[in-house]
């Protein structure tokens, strides 16, 4: 296992007015956002890894739900549940090149006022892992906030990355044909706002206008012609798996329904509803199965 620390101080990824109204400026303190710092992420290694094999190696990125590699509800990584702690060794029984992010907030993998962890991830991360590594394709895991950020990406970046399992993700939408996420404005003052726990109030401070989050909404997505082309075109296999938890049932549920009406094919199960989200969860093993049969 290779662990790898990037201080990004004095490093900003664009960052623009988005022509908010004055209390939402005042929000989003009308920024030019640099990348939290540091940012870490540790790769994993199959055993009989071959930088010079001609067939490259699938690639697993784990994607947290809180700050470094732990989870919102539990203190194991993604990493140590996939990889480290018990039989599955994703890395060896796959034949994969695992790769664990770890920032210093809990993300939703988004650029907007207060972060750029989408741009890190596509002009820092991926770059850097194909450089130094016999990289395949990349598939997305996550739960949570982290799961929000894998299906998103998968949505809006289908060329980039293959397919994506996502578990108990706070989607945050109304799913009646509106776009009308909740975000700063579901809250009456401040201070309801300033109560959050994480994810929860991270997603304030990500998005704190539903502007914002508008480019992110998996309905608004789903919707879009062109990203259902290319979640179709996969010789029939679904790119995106969605689990339930404890937590956003009601939204996964939703999301999967809306899915099906814009044609969008995807694997579902509510079998662990009554299940918070974590690396614990009995989601994982579902989860690899269903990303090892299309790696």
């Amino acid at each position: 296992m290779e662990y790898f620390r990037l201080d990004m101080r004095g490093v900003s990824y664009g960052g623009s007015d988005l022509g908010l109204d004055a209390k939402s400026e005042q929000r989003a303190k009308a920024s030019r956002s640099n990348l939290p710092s540091p940012v870490t992420y540790k790769v994993t290694l199959p055993k009989t890894y071959d930088a010079s094999r001609t067939k490259p190696y699938p690639v697993l990125l784990i994607i947290p739900a809180d700050a470094g590699y732990g989870g919102v509800l539990g203190s194991l990584s993604g990493t140590d549940v996939l990889c480290a702690l018990n039989d599955r060794k994703v890395h060896d029984t796959h034949d994969a090149i695992v790769c664990e992010l770890g920032f210093n907030r809990p993300s939703w993998v988004a650029d907007t006022s207060k972060t750029n962890h989408e741009s890190f991830l596509l002009d820092v991360l991926l770059p850097r892992l194909t450089a130094s590594y016999n990289c395949g394709r990349f598939s997305l895991i996550g739960y949570a906030n982290g799961g929000f950020g894998a299906l998103h990406l998968l949505m809006r970046h289908p060329e980039v990355f293959h397919r994506a399992a996502v578990c108990d993700a706070p989607v945050l939408g109304d799913f009646e044909g509106i776009a009308t996420p909740w975000g700063v404005d579901a809250f009456e003052t401040d201070e309801e706002a300033s109560l959050l726990k994480p994810p929860y109030r991270s997603f304030v401070e990500t998005f704190p206008h539903n502007a914002m989050f508008a480019p992110y909404g998996p309905g608004t997505l789903a919707s879009c012609p062109d990203v259902g082309a290319a979640m179709r075109a996969n010789g029939g296999n679904p790119r995106l798996g969605l689990w339930t938890g404890a937590d956003a049932t009601w939204e996964m549920r939703a999301l999967s329904e809306q899915l099906e009406q814009f044609d969008v094919p995807h694997a579902f199960s509510d079998a662990f509803e009554h299940q918070p989200g974590s690396w614990e969860g009995s989601w994982v093993g579902e989860a690899i199965e269903f990303l090892a049969s299309d790696l």
